[in-house]
């Protein structure tokens, strides 16, 4: 057991980050801390998952469809400011180094990564294969 104590929310922020918060602090590894950069992307990402709440919540209450101003039919633009506010918040939780990792992945160095461990591992079979 660690004698760590998280970090407490930074101020200001909603129950969507403030959940964020604690669920990422609450999910680090043993002997695991955020460093300063860190903390600053698990803040920005925390904000950001209050301003898709606010968006959620609008869409929920305005619905999808609003009446535009000649009293047309139209998307609410809160679906997709909320639809990008995710997005967002996607590519700020994957600059967390949350894996221990020591270089912040994207998704498609990952995605990279896992095709070569692919190939690595379909090598290593054949060679087992030939020399058996």
């Amino acid at each position: 057991m660690s004698d760590r104590t998280p970090p407490k929310p930074p101020g200001g922020l909603s129950r969507p980050g403030k959940a964020l918060w604690r669920a990422i602090e609450g999910d680090l590894a043993e002997g695991m801390e955020l460093d300063a950069r860190e903390l600053a992307v698990l803040d920005a990402a925390c904000r950001q998952a209050d301003a898709v709440g606010v968006l959620e919540r609008a869409v929920k209450r305005d619905g999808t469809m609003v009446r535009g101003a000649s009293g047309q039919r139209r998307l609410n633009g809160a679906v997709s400011e909320a639809r990008q506010g995710r997005v967002a918040l996607a590519r700020l939780l994957g600059e967390l180094d949350l894996a221990g990792e020591s270089v912040p992945q994207t998704a498609g160095t990952r995605r990279a990564r896992k095709a070569a461990e692919t190939r690595w591992a379909a090598h290593h079979a054949r060679r087992a294969g030939t020399h058996g």
